[in-house]
Formats: structure tokens, C-alpha cells, sequence
């Protein structure tokens, strides 16, 4: 059987022991993501996330709070909350990223 490219130095081995370090890793991901703060500022909105997307605050500017025209403060704080998670999202997948950089890709798996 051929060997996928960056199987790892030392073949099915070396290959075991990328995994067993990537497994390490991955079981701190979430309390690392859940201690990552993210801040999401849309000037008179201002939100904080935690790395897993929790919305953990949220701000709003009293000066912006108009009766006549509540769907403007709705669109803001849709538009701080979609940043907020589109944040979260692109943090856990770069730290995925950094935990399996040179796994080979190996179907089924």
C-alpha cells in the first residue's frame, strides 16, 4: 500500500503520533474557544463574544434608541450579532487548522 504525501515521518507511526497530538489538543479547543473574547463594534452597537459564538454583552447607544425607527437598531443588531458568530466561526477554524496542519487527508475519516 502507498502511503499518502505527509503521512508523517515515520510512516503509520509517525502518522499515530500527529493524531494522538492532535486529539491532545482538540480536547482543550472548546475551553480555549470559551476564554477567547471577540469584540464586534458597529458604532452605537457594540457586542462581545466569547470564541464559540455566545454572545456574552451587548451595547447600545441611548442616542440611537428612536421609537419611529426601531429597524434600524434591529439591523444593527442583527449585523453585530452575524460578525460576532462569522468571527467565532473563522477563529475555531483557524485553531482547528493549527491543531491538524499536516494530517493527510484520508476518506471516510
Amino acid at each position: 500500500m502507498k502511503l499518502p504525501k505527509n503521512f508523517g515521518p515515520q510512516g503509520f507511526g509517525g502518522m499515530m503520533q500527529q493524531m494522538q497530538q492532535a486529539m491532545a489538543k482538540a480536547k482543550t479547543l472548546e475551553e480555549d474557544l470559551a476564554n477567547e473574547r471577540l469584540a464586534v463594534d458597529k458604532g452605537p452597537v457594540k457586542a462581545l463574544f466569547n470564541g464559540t459564538g455566545e454572545l456574552m454583552k451587548i451595547s447600545i447607544d441611548r442616542s440611537i434608541v428612536d421609537p419611529d425607527d426601531v429597524e434600524a437598531l434591529e439591523d444593527l443588531i442583527v449585523s453585530v450579532v452575524r460578525d460576532g458568530f462569522n468571527s467565532a466561526t473563522e477563529l475555531r477554524n483557524a485553531r482547528v487548522q493549527g491543531i491538524m496542519p499536516n494530517l493527510p487527508d484520508i476518506p471516510g475519516l
